[in-house]
Formats: C-alpha cells, structure tokens, sequence
C-alpha cells in the first residue's frame, strides 16, 4: 500500500473536538443586543470590518502578560506553559465577570477564558472572558504521556505545539462517548478534551476528560466530499451537522476505493486512527433517496 502523505488537521475530524464555551459566554451571547453603552460603541464600528474568521473554536485560558492597545493584542500566559500571542479588534465580545466590558478594561494579570479561531497566521479572539473566580478552563489536544502512579498527564493541545503537564484530580472523571472510562485508556497518541481548574500552587488540575478517539479506533464519518486529491490520497469531507470538516487519507493505488468519487458527492466513510492519521478503508457514495 502506497503511504498515504497528507497532514491530519488534527481535530478536523471530530464533532466533539470543538471547545464548548464556558457558561458566560452561552448566556451573554444571546444579550448581545443589551450590552453596555460602552460596548455597543465598540460594536458600533464593527459593520465596516469583515466578517469574523470561519472554523472550529478554540478555549484557550490563561493570564494576561502583556496588552498591546496600538495593535490590538495581547500575550497570554497559557495555563500549564506557553505564551500565545492573541488578537482582538471592535468584534470581539469582551465580559468581565459576565457583564460586557470594553477592550480598554483588558488589564495585565487578568485571568481570562478566550474563545478563538485562526485568522491566517493569527490567533482571533471572538470572545474574551475576565474572571476574578476560577471556573473551569477546558482545552483539546492529544496525549503525550501518562503516569498512573504520579497522576501526571502530559498533552500536546492544538494551538501550542509544547507539551504540558498537568495533575489528574483523585476524583476526575473519565468518559468516552458519555460513558465511564477507567485511567488504562489514556494511552499516547489519544485525542481528548480536557475541562481543568488552576490550583493555588500554580499547576493544573484535571478534573474532566473526554476520549475522542483513541490509536487503532475506526470511525464513520458522513458528508459531502469539498476537496479531492486522488494523487496524494485525500480527501476533506464536511459534515454538515455543525459544518466539520474531516481530512481522511486513502490508499492513492487502490482505485477502486475511489471510483465512483467526485467532489460534491454525499458519502459515508470508515476510517482507522492510528493516532497521528485518518486512513479509509472504506468509501461509499451515497445514492439520493428516490421521491
């Protein structure tokens, strides 16, 4: 079999992989029209921007290090390591303990939770929460290492590409597809989402994780097919609940696996993780239900 030689994005291909927003955020989102005085001036500028960046979300949480007014940034401290910088202009949605706020309220060493999507190269904030509490932070990215008998969990998430080490709590919940899990299926290479809580000593504490899909696992995605590449053997499918998209690779020698492929075709796929890829084995095109 000829080695499949595209990139796995690598949470393109999972419905759970996106970062449910903290419950501020959920609630202020539909008061958006009731905002301050002061953060309806800054939205009111908004129609002359573009439109914000499309993709999956991103929860990222950390401390504020540095504020750049001039340019519209900030340098995050990262929970767990690592110092992103982060973008924001007059569309992204700033709270303060859950009330609207401006981006002048933006202070060095807030702690805050920002909702963010790549905008080319940049990160893009489209939602920025300051908290003075400690809700939980939640982040996806795949395991790197973990020891049972330290309780340690070492991940890699998807913006920073430098591992982190984080406390598994006592008590932490393990689930896979809403189920129990036990500690046993934390194995490297493991795709997961993580919900965690700083601790007073400065580290990070575990307190959720979910199991999105583990090395040796075969899942079934289904969807439209938008990009086609029968040389390098991919094949980019969007699921149109919730519009996800999914890279998969395929055997480029087996032809009959995609004869029948076109893209626009609505097909159903089963592929194998093996943790760093999404190989098909299987590709079904599927035919329009007669009226």
């Amino acid at each position: 079999m000829r080695r499949c030689v595209c990139a796995l994005l690598m949470f393109g291909g999972l419905a759970h992989a996106q970062a449910s927003p903290p419950p501020s955020f959920a609630a202020k989102e539909a008061a958006d029209a009731a905002v301050s005085p002061t953060a309806k001036s800054s939205a009111g500028s908004a129609s002359d921007l573009p439109p914000l960046p499309p993709g999956r979300a991103t929860l990222l949480g950390g401390t504020i290090r540095m504020v750049d007014h001039l340019r519209d940034r900030l340098a995050l401290q990262a929970f767990g390591g690592g110092r992103i910088m982060v973008t924001f202009d007059e569309r992204t949605r700033i709270y303060r303990d859950g009330s609207a706020a401006a981006s002048d309220d933006l202070k060095n060493g807030d702690r805050v939770y920002a909702d963010t999507v790549l905008d080319g190269t940049q990160v893009f904030a489209r939602r920025i929460c300051v908290t003075t509490g400690g809700p939980i932070g939640q982040s996806n990215g795949q395991i790197v290492n973990f020891d049972p008998a330290k309780g340690e969990l070492t991940m890699r998430d998807t913006i920073s590409t430098v591992p982190w080490k984080m406390r598994l709590a006592s008590d932490a919940v393990i689930l896979r597809e809403d189920r129990p899990a036990t500690p046993a299926e934390l194995r490297p290479g493991t795709l997961v989402t993580v919900a965690f809580l700083p601790a007073k000593d400065g580290q990070v504490v575990v307190r959720q994780i979910s199991i999105l899909a583990s090395p040796g696992g075969t899942f079934v995605f289904a969807g439209r097919v938008e990009y086609l590449d029968l040389r390098r053997g991919l094949l980019v499918l969007m699921d149109p609940r919730g519009n996800k998209s999914y890279d998969l690779c395929f055997d480029s020698a087996d032809r009959a696996l995609t004869l029948d492929i076109r893209e626009g075709a609505d097909v159903t796929v089963s592929a194998r993780f093996d943790g760093k890829l999404y190989t098909a084995h299987s590709i079904t095109v599927n035919k329009p239900s007669s009226q």
